[in-house]
């Protein structure tokens, strides 16, 4: 049973590290996009809103860390597989 978990342990950590981060099912991205409605005129919103964009530089993962971990849970049991029927 640890065999299983250490072997899986790669895919584990990034699906927990991918869903920490907001399990975004687009690519990783280097920039989030804020958007603030601000008045045009000071202190009379019902005069009209602009939408004022911000641009902030972090990383997010997207759904290529989930399949990253995968990918090396596989090569993990694929060498733990070749090292077994060496012996």
């Amino acid at each position: 049973m640890s065999k299983f978990l250490l072997i899986l342990s790669p895919f584990f950590f990034a699906v927990g590290y991918w869903l920490v981060d907001g399990a975004r099912f687009s690519f990783w991205a280097t920039k989030i996009e804020i958007r603030e409605e601000i008045p045009v005129i000071d202190n009379m919103p019902e005069l009209g809103t602009q939408i004022k964009v911000t641009w902030i530089d972090q990383f997010v993962c997207g759904i290529e860390t989930p399949l990253i971990g995968l990918l090396l849970s596989v090569v993990t049991l694929i060498f733990k597989i070749f090292l077994k029927r060496s012996l």
